[in-house]
């Protein structure tokens, strides 16, 4: 167990108290009169003893049998002090760290959890936002179940002490990324004012590093806003959910993604086919897909170029369609592998290590065991819309 930072024993003129300081005042924390066994377990539980361990020390103690009911009684009774205090939990055997205020947004079916200067919200962020909460700082403060589909994106207001280390994983002229054993370290050269993000690679906690306060907040809440897109991919990859940034439709009540395969601007083509009846949705954005059961979730996440107002709602992907020009309206002959392999590069979800990038092309294998990944040589022009309306009415992977 770990101990409260803000709690402390004090003697007054020979009585000795259980008390809080700093932030435990702030947060209106109660203090309470300890007696003797109550101040020798005090000191065994800082060290981090169970209540097992506490009762078989203070038996010790007083030198009486470790089943002593008096001694159990005792134990039991101090426990309880300090949990109706809220200064350790029982359910969850471990005392309670200092807490923070977080912002909370849940985003397809995962938890952000936001703990710096609110001015750098990014406003896209709003539309997921859930009631804030106060939290222990520390992640080890709360169990492994409750850590799940969370992170904790901690905002610190400094330059880091160390720079990233590690193996060199990838670099770009917009960001390097180094790896060691439990974290990702992104270094982002052309950011004025934050430099480093550090995000465990089970993506439980993204700590940002922000070296200039002078900057107008818009600019800082940006740099903020895209670096935590990347520490939530990292989230999401942990758990199963890949991203997709790609045109999009809502058709027959299912989602399709279009990624190009080719580098060209298929925005004309693609807003085409919101003139097709029936679609209630066409745009471009980045998507989150999971598989759930047997068929795949796409979500929509704040990244992107677009936002619906109807966030938390998952839609049922119909199909994945890689689209290549042509002078003719046809199927690709491809392989399946190849359709799968050029759906994963379209993908959004980061591929900086060989873990990563297998674990992407592992995730569009199981995807296309659910529904179809076409790969459609088309050109611009109506008859290209006619033609991917058939395809997907059809609904045939051949």
């Amino acid at each position: 167990m770990k101990v409260r930072k803000e709690y402390m024993i004090k003697e007054v003129e020979g009585k000795s108290y259980l008390l809080p300081y700093g932030q435990g005042i702030a947060l209106h924390f109660n203090g309470t009169a300890l007696d003797e066994d109550g101040v020798f377990l005090w000191e065994f539980i800082r060290q981090g003893y169970d209540e097992a361990a506490c009762a078989a020390e203070l038996a010790k103690h007083r030198g009486v049998s470790a089943d002593s009911e008096e001694v159990l009684s005792t134990v039991r009774d101090f426990f309880q002090i300090l949990e109706n205090l809220d200064i350790i939990n029982r359910r969850k055997q471990h005392l309670i760290g200092p807490l923070a205020d977080y912002d909370v947004f849940e985003i397809a079916g995962l938890r952000v959890m936001y703990n710096g200067p609110r001015e750098y919200i990014a406003p896209e962020l709003q539309l997921y936002r859930v009631k804030s909460t106060m939290e222990p700082v520390n992640l080890e403060d709360i169990s492994e179940q409750e850590r799940a589909s969370m992170q904790r994106v901690e905002i610190v207001m400094s330059m880091p002490h160390l720079m990233g280390v590690g193996e060199l994983l990838t670099r770009t002229h917009k960001v390097i990324v180094y790896a060691d054993d439990r974290h990702y370290y992104y270094l982002f050269p052309y950011n004025k004012s934050l430099r480093e993000m550090r995000v465990r690679k089970d993506g439980s906690k993204a700590v940002l590093f922000i070296s200039d306060m002078n900057l107008p907040d818009e600019e800082i809440t940006a740099e903020v806003y895209e670096a935590m897109h990347q520490s939530f991919l990292i989230l999401a990859f942990a758990h199963g959910k890949f991203a997709f940034t790609s045109w999009s439709l809502q058709y027959q009540n299912k989602g399709y993604l279009f990624v190009s395969s080719d580098g060209t601007n298929w925005r004309e083509l693609t807003e085409r086919l919101a003139d097709l009846s029936e679609v209630m949705r066409c745009n471009h954005r980045t998507s989150l897909l999971e598989i759930d059961g047997d068929h795949v979730n796409m979500w929509n996440i704040p990244w992107g170029s677009f936002l619906d107002e109807d966030v938390n709602r998952p839609l049922q992907l119909g199909g994945v369609i890689s689209i290549r020009q042509s002078a003719t309206n046809h199927m690709s002959a491809r392989s399946t592998s190849d359709c799968i392999l050029f759906a994963t590069m379209g993908m959004e979800s980061p591929m900086y290590s060989r873990e990563l990038t297998e674990g992407n092309i592992d995730f569009v294998t199981k995807v296309n065991r659910y529904v179809p990944i076409w790969r459609i040589h088309c050109n611009q022009t109506n008859e290209a819309i006619e033609y991917i309306k058939s395809v997907i009415d059809a609904g045939d992977r051949n």
